[in-house]
């Protein structure tokens, strides 16, 4: 068995993954034949760069080594010492695989078998997604004491180092032209603060990230795990779901009108309600009245989750070297904030 959570003063090569991840293999998985390792190369992400490490003659998916390093700036970003907490946590409670090593300039953990989701199967699934994220909801702080929501204290963080501009003259007239100036997005994020926090919904622990592809179902056990950690917080419990809503729209080929309608939204959150009640011991009936209360919170929150990644694309769109149009993720995504707001609002 490989000892767990290693800690390595090692720098892999994103330009040579498969030569430089052999060091981290070295320690965590001594007994491995050199000549009998294979990789797999997820090219899903959009943060980071990620490959599966496994024995040819065992297959893929016996016993998976997941290497990833991370982005160029992404500790902009992201807080990794916070990340590698969030997965020993979710590891001990049985919501992720677990910590195998910290390296220089990424980690290797383990694998979630199954198939990652598409706008189909998504909706197929929905009830074990519920049934996860209600898990996941229900953790417990360590310390105890009542936690308070991550989302606009990292908003603005990164609104301070969202660029005000882009060096090259074509990018530079598609900001200035599609998003404005900061300025602009500062006013937005004021008046989306008043309005979230005025909802005073719960902080809860949250994925905050739950795109198709972080969504992986396991035909062997009916169950859905929920995959990449690293914006994992405390945040509003409305949030995550909204944003997950959101996210039925898909990366690559980004289509809106698959966010979910009212109809079916009810139907989900009612789901994810009684597992919430069945989950936390509450022994009384969902209401119709609690299922459109987060009805409404969700919408809302769904403003709050375009709004996040679209100031999170804004500064990918600086400093990544991964080949992805951040800025016109980022104009999609703050179109659509501009788009829903006035309806989403109006709940």
């Amino acid at each position: 068995m490989a000892r767990q959570h290693e800690q390595l003063n090692i720098s892999l090569d994103e330009n040579n993954l498969e030569k430089s991840a052999q060091a981290i293999l070295d320690v965590i998985r001594p007994q491995w034949q050199t000549d009998n390792i294979k990789f797999k190369h997820f090219t899903e992400g959009i943060t980071n760069k990620l490959i599966g490490c496994y024995e040819a003659d065992k297959g893929f998916g016996c016993d998976v080594v997941l290497i990833r390093i991370y982005g160029a700036n992404t500790d902009l970003i992201i807080d990794r010492d916070t990340e590698k907490n969030n997965i020993i946590f979710l590891s001990e409670h049985g919501l992720c695989p677990p910590l195998y090593a910290e390296f220089n300039n990424g980690v290797a953990y383990g694998f979630s078998p199954g198939q990652t989701l598409d706008p189909e199967s998504v909706r197929r699934y929905r009830v074990q997604i519920a049934k996860e994220m209600v898990k996941l909801h229900s953790l417990k702080p360590k310390s105890g004491s009542p936690p308070s929501a991550g989302l606009f204290p990292k908003l603005e963080k990164w609104l301070a180092i969202a660029p005000t501009g882009y060096d090259q003259p074509e990018k530079n007239e598609r900001f200035k032209k599609n998003v404005g100036s900061i300025e602009r997005l500062m006013k937005e994020y004021e008046e989306l603060k008043k309005t979230i926090e005025s909802l005073n919904a719960p902080a809860v622990m949250s994925h905050n990230d739950l795109l198709l592809k972080n969504l992986v179902y396991d035909a062997a056990t009916d169950k859905i795990s929920l995959i990449d950690h690293e914006y994992a917080m405390f945040n509003y419990q409305p949030y995550d779901i909204g944003n997950h809503f959101c996210e039925y729209a898909g990366v690559d080929e980004v289509d809106f009108s698959r966010y979910p309608n009212k109809e079916y939204q009810l139907m989900w959150l009612r789901t994810y309600l009684e597992e919430w009640n069945k989950q936390n011991e509450i022994n009384s009936a969902v209401t119709d009245e609690e299922v459109y209360k987060l009805y409404t919170q969700v919408n809302k929150c769904a403003l709050a989750a375009h709004f996040f990644w679209g100031v999170w694309a804004l500064i990918q769109s600086k400093y990544s070297t991964i080949d992805f149009d951040y800025l016109d993720y980022a104009i999609m995504k703050l179109n659509e904030y501009f788009a829903r707001k006035e309806e989403f609002l109006a709940l």
